[in-house]
């Protein structure tokens, strides 16, 4: 029976957090889940210790971000022996054997880095909008038309989907160095940690009939100002620090970004990309060396 630690991030998540928890049911594998919470301010450790005595929770007593509490949770898992983690959001519902049947894809295939269940809205009548955009013929081979005819097979590869709910062997984890890079505070972590896993010839798969409800629709609307303002710098560390990609190339990825900034008249923008890998090369390789090392930065 495979020891299987859930790590649950949370922040001010009294709306989901019962939800998310009671959903997971599982009869097939030795089961932990570990709340490792981000400083919430409402009544999500309230709720959580009265209902769910049985879950480990860490009070971090701040907001360290999405990769440093879930790295909090990967040292546990990993210290308590466990043969996988499960990433999974706090805005999320689950089915009955969801983990359990995303392990066996897992075991089949040596390639498999990272195991997703397909993601529905929040009344499962339709994929979430998000990852539906992830699904294309170049990025997932063969879903779509699969899907269209009826033969779907037992997974797909996919070149990205979110950290909502991953499915990971500790000893690959492990093998990489650790889970998310330092270099991210909170959104880019997974895709760097995908662009790892590629660089070490393992994949990224989504499973057909395997659901999670990501619930995401009624907060819908503009990002704040603040966020907007962080994209252009979450996109130029996720470029830079892409190991899939040489030096050169990512530098020239980053400079035709900047032409596309300067074109909309973000001078400001174009400039912060243009400076960002000459000026911090050093630093740069520092992080992308560490990527290939037993301890990442």
């Amino acid at each position: 029976m495979h020891k299987v630690y859930v790590i649950i991030v949370t922040y001010n998540a009294e709306k989901w957090i019962y939800n998310c928890i009671s959903s997971i049911k599982e009869g097939h594998i030795d089961l932990h889940i570990i709340v490792i919470d981000n400083g919430s301010t409402d009544l999500t450790l309230e709720l959580t210790k009265k209902h769910f005595p049985r879950v480990e929770i860490i009070e971090t007593g701040k907001n360290l971000g999405f990769g440093a509490a879930n790295n909090l949770g990967y040292e546990i898992a990993k210290k308590n022996q466990a043969d996988y983690i499960y990433l999974l959001n706090q805005d999320t519902v689950s089915y009955p054997d969801t983990i359990y049947n995303l392990i066996k894809v897992s075991e089949r295939d040596s390639s498999v880095g990272v195991v997703s269940p397909i993601h529905l809205n929040d009344d499962g009548s339709k994929m979430d909008q998000k990852f539906e955009e992830y699904i294309t013929a170049g990025s997932c081979p063969s879903f779509i038309s699969d899907m269209t005819l009826g033969k779907s097979k037992d997974y797909y590869k996919i070149g990205f989907v979110n950290a909502a709910a991953w499915l990971l062997k500790v000893e690959t984890v492990d093998k990489l160095g650790g889970l998310f890079s330092s270099a991210f505070f909170h959104y880019g972590e997974d895709s760097n940690f995908l662009s790892r896993i590629h660089y070490f010839k393992k994949q990224c798969v989504i499973v057909p009939n395997i659901y999670v409800h990501h619930l995401r629709e009624e907060r819908k609307g503009a990002m704040s100002k603040a966020f907007e303002s962080r994209k252009l710098s979450i996109k130029k560390t996720e470029i830079m620090l892409n190991i899939c990609l040489p030096y050169k190339k990512a530098t020239s990825q980053i400079f035709r970004y900047a032409g596309q900034q300067m074109f909309k008249g973000n001078v400001k923008g174009a400039l912060e990309l243009f400076f960002y890998p000459v000026f911090k090369w050093q630093e740069i390789n520092k992080i992308r060396n560490s990527y290939l090392s037993e301890k990442i930065i």
